[in-house]
């Protein structure tokens, strides 16, 4: 006969649950990679992408861009970009996180907005191609609200639609 409570025999479920758990592997991040080979060259290109709004220039689905920046305590600044989605599906806020002109690439995060997504962190850059350019963009994030392959898709659709646009922008 047994002396185990229905209590005890609960917790040792849940600790052996957690242990199980404690052994699993992270959940890793969905992954998202996009590239465009367009003939102008890597100068050109940056000249249309590389501002931090710029994107309203160039993407189909932004309606415009309102840029602000933040304080940070330690000095630096942050710039922020709001970018209000046409159709009245809403505003996307982003936070820069890195810049690098001579490498012509820059890196921002999402921070609130009708994507359907959390922790995104992505990057675009422009390569050099020949005598055009290769733009790449690329994210991870954690699928919110939809499924992963939802989530991506939509990510990819995005990436797919502003690369168009870039490629329209300047020139095949």
């Amino acid at each position: 006969m047994s002396t185990t409570t229905p209590k005890r025999r609960a917790a040792m479920a849940l600790a052996a649950a957690a242990a199980v758990m404690a052994q699993a592997p992270a959940a890793r991040a969905l992954e998202v990679s996009r590239s465009r080979d367009v003939g102008a060259p890597p100068a050109a290109v940056w000249a249309v992408i590389g501002a931090f709004c710029g994107i309203a220039r160039w993407h189909p689905q932004v309606e415009r861009c309102i840029l602000s920046d933040d304080s940070e305590a330690d000095g630096e600044t942050v710039h922020i970009r709001g970018l209000v989605v046409k159709g009245g599906l809403g505003t996307i806020v982003e936070a820069e996180t890195a810049r690098d002109e001579a490498g012509r690439s820059y890196s921002y995060s999402f921070v609130q907005g009708p994507l359907p997504v959390s922790a995104y962190n992505a990057t675009l850059a422009v390569r050099p191609n020949g005598a055009g350019s290769t733009v790449v963009w690329t994210a991870t994030f954690d699928a919110a609200g939809m499924s992963e392959a939802e989530a991506k898709a939509d990510i990819e659709g995005v990436y797919d639609e502003g690369l168009a646009g870039i490629a329209k922008e300047v020139g095949p």
